[in-house]
Order: C-alpha cells, then structure tokens, then sequence
C-alpha cells in the first residue's frame, strides 16, 4: 500500500467535498470511487486515439493498481473507526439507480482535475487521494448506507474506472 504526502492528503478532503451532493449515498460512493479509477487509468499511458469512450480495456497494468487503491480504501476506513468485514463485503452491491460511468465522469471529473492540479497531483497520486476521499465519504454517509455494502460499491467503482476509457474531459 502506498504511503501518501502531505498534498494527496489534502487533496482527499477536497476530493469527498467536491463529491457531497444530493445524490443517493450510493451515487456518492459509486462516483468518487470511479474518479479514482479514472485517474489511475489515466495514468496508464494508453494509446487511446481510436478508443470510444465507455469501452472496458482490459490491462495487467489496472489489476495491478486496482488492488492498491482497496488497500488504501481499507486502511482509511480502518483508521476512520470502521471494519470491514472480507467475509460479509457486498460484492454484488450496484444500484441500477445510479448514472451511467460516462455520465458519472464527465459531471466530476472536471472539478477533480481542477483538484489534481491544485494540488500538484500526478494522476496516480489523485487515484490514490480520491480512494482515500472514497473512505471520507464512506464515513461520512455510514447512516444511510452500511459500510460493507458501500466498500462493495467502491471496489466495483475502482474496477470500473481503472477498465473503462474515459471521455476527453472539457473544462
């Protein structure tokens, strides 16, 4: 698990603020896990000229990285007071409620980047931050959404984000 500095710390505290809306709990969760996934797959280096936005891309690189960011999403939770449970994880937890990844991205990731670079983040980096800001968030929300049922949303957020070609982004 990577260790963060000081500025990906503060850049997960703007990361959950930035996320705070009157979305479901779930959208929340499911959005700011996916921005993770999106910076780290961001910072992959693809070659994605001819890529349509929404295709799943399937790379080593993404299984590597994927598991440090539910590294990061565990020990955050663990240092906010809050254990999950591996044996009762939600898996399956993925409300057809929420929008789309594309939809998803494209509202936040602008915001996001203004963060990033706030912050003097590489994408890596915000992946990293915005897992850590996920566990803010879990926190934050653990009233209207149990715990293990929102790691389940995140971890599926992380795998989407870190697999699925994102739209250019407009500022």
């Amino acid at each position: 698990m990577s260790r963060l500095r000081e500025e990906q710390i503060a850049a997960a505290s703007a990361f959950a603020e930035a996320q705070l809306s009157d979305a479901s709990a779930a959208a929340v969760i499911a959005g700011s896990a996916r921005m993770a996934g999106t910076f780290l797959f961001r910072s992959f280096a693809h070659a994605l000229n001819d890529v349509t936005p929404g295709t799943v891309l399937l790379s080593p690189v993404a299984n590597a990285g994927g598991p440090d960011l539910i590294g990061l999403l565990s020990g955050a939770l663990a240092r906010l007071g809050i254990r999950i449970d591996a044996e009762n994880v939600d898996l399956e937890a993925n409300p057809t409620s929420l929008p789309t990844f594309l939809e998803t991205q494209r509202q936040l990731e602008p915001a996001c980047i203004t963060i990033r670079e706030r912050f003097g983040l590489s994408n890596e980096e915000a992946a990293h931050a915005a897992a850590v800001a996920t566990a803010m968030l879990i926190k934050h929300m653990e009233k209207s959404l149990a715990p293990q049922t929102a790691f389940g949303i995140a971890v599926y957020g992380f795998i989407e984000g870190s697999k699925t070609a994102p739209d250019p982004v407009k500022r």
